[in-house]
Order: structure tokens, then C-alpha cells, then sequence
């Protein structure tokens, strides 16, 4: 035994076994497969459709540019039913167009596919495409910030914007970067805006139509900046009267602290207000009075500084009095003539006096000055209206406007 296991026949039988344990492990599938697979010829034959199968191009992408290349194809599969469905489950094979020997310009290829066993056959939809080699060009274009003004709150304007960075670089075909006519970054904010933003905006390259163009842009996005601002100016306070005094009760003065009001809200808004008011009930005031106002509602207005003023009323309380005994001071009687005041019999008027309390107890007879003008009468009896001058801060009615007097001539009474 020792001698036959130690013979060469014996190595080269061992050896030979395990080449074929070898063989049939890494064929058993197969085997198993082929087993298995009916007897009829035709029932091992299936066709397939594979949708949206990737489209490969090849050329040389840092010079040239392709476009009108469709994404995707639809690849119709003949073959072994085993194959076909193994190949629209993986889809290992490749779809492609080659575009290396191909000049600039518009050309008709044909799409091709690879990696596809022999006993199955493919036709590729669409068979052949339509595409444009260009020249590949990079250009350097500034961008336009944008944003909706609709989106501003009620009141404030836009002061301005900015974009950074300010430039980007765009990549395409020459014909398609030299129809760019805008590039611009639109910023887009969910809620309205009444403070400066930021927002990260992507960048838009347009031809003069706004139509998009299919460029490569680097960076694709922009940060843009909206400056807000809430336009302001000082107008006058006036003050509104509404009511009348109680009887008896004089306005000397009213006054409102403080006499300018800060406004704000749209500008175009801010040019047409003149003025605010306070309005102020005179009806319930007797006597010295500062109220706290609201400033009158300005719906329009974004804010007004401040929204109430402090209004400080003067008044006096008016005051009946009288006067008895002013004397009347004749004038202009020729000294051939004297005369006799026949009614009122006193030769003197009252006066009644109406007015603020301060002002009527300062007031005395001698702040009026009575006369009649005597010039021009004949002797005889006379009906004469008194010209009176008294306090222009008080009210004053005299208890008659007019006197008789009788003029007589003095030669004549010595005669008799």
C-alpha cells in the first residue's frame, strides 16, 4: 500500500478527482438550469421592452459642448427567456453614443449598445439622435438681485440690495452663452418683510425673451440682501375742538405739548400728511384743565411718536358787575350856548360789565370815557347819542345809548 500511494499513478488519480469535484461545483448552476429548460424550442424565447435606459455620451467634455442628447432610450430585448429577463433586471448592459471622431457642428449618430451576450439582439428607440457639438466657452457675468416689493409690510420701502458674490461663472455652448441677456438671483421669504434679510437666492440665466438657458453656473446659488428701511418726517400737532364751554366759562388759551408728532409709513404716504390732530372735549371744562389726548387714528400710518400729547386748557369764569354815576363830557358847544341835560336827570350813565372774573374786578369808571358832541345844535331840545370808549377784554353795555339835552343861548336867557 505504501509503495502504490507513493507511485505517480496514484498522484495523478487523486488529481484528476478533484479537477472534476472542481468543474462541478463551479457548473452546478448552469447544469441545474439547462436541467430545468423545457423540451420546445420556442418556449425559450421571451422579448422585453427595458424604459428609460441611461443614454452614455463620449467626447471630449472639456472643450466641447453636446446638446439636443436625450437622457434616456427604450431597449427591446430578443433572446433566451433566462437572458432577457436577467438583463432588464440588471441592466449591465450599456447604452451609448460616440461622439470622438465627430466635428462641431449638427450631426445624425447612431446609439449604440455594448455588453450584451451574443445570443440575445437589441434595438435601441430612438435608433439614431439628433445632436449639436459646440465649442465649450466660459464668461464671467454680474448678477441682478430681485425681489417682489409686494412682500414689504405695510409702510416700509425697499433701501436696497445686494448680492454676494456679485459675479458668477457660466459655462455652455458658445451660441448659448452668447445669447445670455440676464442673469439674475430672486430672493424668496416665506413671511412679510420689515427688517433687513438675507436669503440664499439661486442664480437664473435668461435670453432676452426669459427664456432659460441650459448653461452650467458656478456657483449655482447667490446670498441677497434686502435692505428695509420705515420712511419718517415731524409734522405739527393741532389741537380739535369739539363741544362748546359751559355758560359762563371763557377760553383764554389752549395749548398742546408737544407740537410735532414723528411719523412713519410709506413715503409716497408721508408726502400727503400735512398734520395731526388732538381732539379735545370743551363741553365738561370749568375750570383750569391739562388732559392726556390719543392722537387721531392714521390707519395708513406705521407707527406715530408719541401716540398721545398732553393738552392744557386756560379758561376764566365769567363775572357780572355794574357801575353807576360815569359822567358824560360835553364837546364842541359854542361858549355863547349852555346846555341842560334833561334826561337822565343825574347827568350821568351806568355801565354793566360781562366777563372773565379777573378781568371785570380790575375794571372801574375811570377805564371809560363818555361824551356828546354838542357842535352844530341849535338851541333847543336835542336827542344826542353818547360816544362811549371802555376795556376791550371785557363785555359792557351802557344803560342808555343816548341823552336829551336842551341848549339855550346864553344872551338870550340874560335878556329874559
Amino acid at each position: 500500500m505504501d509503495k502504490f500511494m507513493e507511485s505517480r499513478w496514484f498522484m495523478r488519480i487523486v488529481g484528476l478527482l478533484l479537477a472534476l469535484i472542481l468543474y462541478m461545483s463551479v457548473n452546478f448552476g448552469d447544469l441545474q438550469k439547462e436541467a430545468n429548460r423545457p423540451s420546445s424550442g420556442s418556449s425559450q424565447e421571451d422579448v422585453e421592452t427595458v424604459q428609460d435606459v441611461p443614454l452614455e455620451v463620449f467626447y471630449d467634455s472639456d472643450n466641447l459642448v453636446v446638446t439636443g442628447m436625450p437622457e434616456t432610450v427604450n431597449v427591446r430585448l430578443e433572446g433566451p427567456k433566462a437572458l432577457v429577463q436577467a438583463a432588464k433586471q440588471v441592466k449591465d448592459f450599456q447604452v451609448y453614443v460616440d461622439l470622438n471622431d465627430v466635428g462641431i457642428g449638427n450631426h445624425q449618430v447612431e446609439v449604440k449598445i455594448d455588453n450584451l451576450s451574443d445570443k440575445m439582439q437589441a434595438k435601441v428607440n430612438p435608433g439614431y439622435v439628433n445632436v449639436s457639438v459646440q465649442e465649450k466657452v466660459t464668461k464671467e457675468f454680474g448678477v441682478e438681485p430681485e425681489f417682489n416689493e409686494g412682500l414689504l409690510a405695510d409702510g416700509y420701502d425697499a433701501q436696497g440690495l445686494a448680492v454676494e458674490p456679485k459675479t458668477v461663472k457660466v459655462t455652455g455652448a458658445k451660441d448659448e452663452v452668447e445669447r445670455i441677456t440676464y442673469v439674475k438671483a430672486t430672493i424668496d421669504v416665506d413671511n412679510e418683510i420689515n427688517q433687513n434679510v438675507t436669503r440664499e437666492a439661486q442664480v437664473q440665466v435668461l435670453d432676452r425673451n426669459y427664456n432659460k438657458l441650459d448653461v452650467e453656473i458656478e456657483p449655482e446659488t447667490v446670498d441677497v440682501t434686502v435692505s428695509v428701511t420705515n420712511p419718517s418726517k415731524s409734522v405739527p400737532i393741532s389741537v380739535k375742538e369739539k363741544g362748546e364751554l359751559p355758560e359762563g366759562v371763557t377760553l383764554n388759551s389752549i395749548s398742546v405739548k408737544p407740537k410735532e408728532a414723528t411719523i412713519f409709513g410709506n413715503q409716497s404716504l408721508l408726502d400727503t400728511v400735512k398734520e395731526l390732530f388732538a381732539e379735545v372735549d370743551l363741553s365738561d371744562i370749568k375750570k383750569d384743565t391739562t388732559k392726556k389726548v390719543k392722537i387721531g387714528p392714521q390707519s395708513d400710518l406705521n407707527k406715530v411718536t408719541p401716540e398721545e400729547v398732553e393738552i392744557t386748557i386756560d379758561i376764566s369764569t365769567d363775572e357780572d358787575k355794574e357801575l353807576t354815576g360815569l359822567e358824560i363830557t360835553p364837546e364842541g358847544l359854542p361858549e355863547d350856548y349852555e346846555y341842560t341835560m334833561t334826561s337822565p336827570e343825574a347827568e350821568a350813565v351806568d355801565v354793566s360789565l360781562s366777563g372773565p372774573q379777573d378781568e371785570v374786578s380790575k375794571v372801574t369808571k375811570d377805564d371809560f370815557s363818555l361824551a356828546l358832541d354838542l357842535s352844530g345844535l341849535e338851541p333847543g331840545e336835542h336827542e344826542v347819542e353818547i360816544t362811549a370808549q371802555g376795556p376791550d377784554n371785557v363785555d359792557w353795555t351802557l344803560s342808555q345809548k343816548t341823552v336829551t339835552v336842551e341848549i339855550k343861548d346864553k344872551n338870550t336867557s340874560a335878556e329874559g
